[in-house]
């Protein structure tokens, strides 16, 4: 990867992260009624885990300054856990909190 080429290839990650998200979104929307096939939770689960990548590469770039390596792997991992996390749990029921408990207010 060149240098000058660098600047496109980070944007180009961040849409892909604000992708990831919106699919990682669905898949969490969706388990809410009924559960969504593993294979979709499969698929956006390994887009999610490129795009991860890519950053990590971003991050172990050596022409960047040492700030922005330690922000993007940072990146990388923060939304690499919040995606999957979406992905692989399923919204709470109405009336209940995470664990299944009746709220009361």
């Amino acid at each position: 990867m060149a240098d000058a080429s660098i600047s496109p290839w980070l944007i180009a990650s961040f849409i892909g992260l604000w992708l990831g998200f919106r699919l990682s979104h669905s898949m969490h929307e969706g388990a809410a009624d009924s559960r969504a096939p593993n294979a979709a939770r499969v698929l956006v689960t390994t887009y999610c885990l490129s795009v991860t990548a890519i950053l990590i590469e971003f991050g172990l770039h050596e022409s960047l300054p040492r700030t922005i390596q330690i922000s993007c792997l940072l990146i990388a991992a923060v939304t690499a856990i919040m995606q999957l996390l979406q992905i692989w749990t399923e919204k709470p029921t109405p009336g209940k909190d995470c664990q299944g408990r009746d709220i009361v207010e």
